[in-house]
């Protein structure tokens, strides 16, 4: 029994590691620093000190000495699991999601993101193009909803960027219909359903966004009780993001249920 304990310890303190490292890596790299790559970073630590018996012995021991420290002890450790079950289950639900195929020559929703002051596609939003593209050229009959308003800090609209982009790339312009009001992910499907029923488009959704961010999606179409068939189509999403980007929904999938 000891020698699986000191197994299982071992393997919690490399795996933290490596986490702890790949949410370092948007900081490093980029300077990214959110919500997400923070509390992978809490997290990973506390793990690690926790699974090295000695460190984890001499802290409980020393928290146990007064009574104040000895009830926050207990408390980050009934934080800490609540958040690492919640957040187990959230993960799997995000992969889920991710991976729910559309119905063939679905309408495709392409939800904007930030557009360079240059008027050219970020990097997200570059990626969620790419992914639309590959999808209409993939079913020939699919039309897309390209959504996305202008932003304070944006030169043209989300909307405006794709559909110059796209039809740059050889996607014929009938195929495509800007949605060119909507600020955030519920109004990116509330204009964009009046835009496919108005024009009698497919109203089966192939959404196209990150990988990360396809349950949320859902979750706010769900709510707006839109009854259609949705699937994913995922843009493809740096790898040195990805922890980072998931943890960071943990905390944004419940406001989900709290927004009008």
């Amino acid at each position: 029994m000891k020698t699986v304990l000191t197994i299982l310890r071992t393997f919690g303190v490399v795996a933290a590691a490596l986490m702890l490292l790949w949410f370092i890596a948007p900081i490093a790299r980029y300077g990214l620093i959110n919500i997400g790559n923070i509390t992978g970073i809490v997290l990973c630590v506390w793990t690690i000190l926790m699974c090295i018996a000695p460190v984890q012995r001499w802290i409980s021991k020393k928290c146990k000495r007064f009574l104040a420290t000895k009830i926050l002890y207990r408390a980050v450790c009934v934080i800490y699991t609540v958040i690492m079950v919640y957040g187990a289950a959230a993960t799997a639900a995000i992969l889920f999601y991710a991976s729910s195929a559309p119905e063939p020559d679905s309408t495709v929703l392409v939800l904007g993101a930030y557009v360079s002051p240059s008027g050219y596609p970020s990097k997200i939003l570059n990626g969620r193009i790419k992914a639309a593209e590959n999808y209409l050229n993939e079913h020939p009959n699919a039309n897309a909803v390209l959504s996305g308003g202008k932003g304070s800090d944006e030169v043209i609209s989300e909307a405006e960027c794709m559909y110059n982009t796209m039809t740059a790339d050889g996607i014929a312009p009938e195929r495509l219909f800007m949605e060119d009001r909507a600020t955030n992910t519920a109004e990116n499907f509330r204009y964009s359903m009046e835009i496919i029923k108005e024009n009698g488009l497919n109203e089966n959704l192939a959404v196209v966004t990150d990988g990360f961010h396809q349950l949320r999606a859902r979750l706010i179409s769900d709510r707006a009780g839109y009854d259609v068939k949705t699937g994913a189509v995922n843009a493809q999403t740096e790898p040195i993001f990805i922890p980072t980007y998931i943890v960071r929904e943990w905390f944004a999938l419940p406001t989900v249920f709290f927004k009008n």
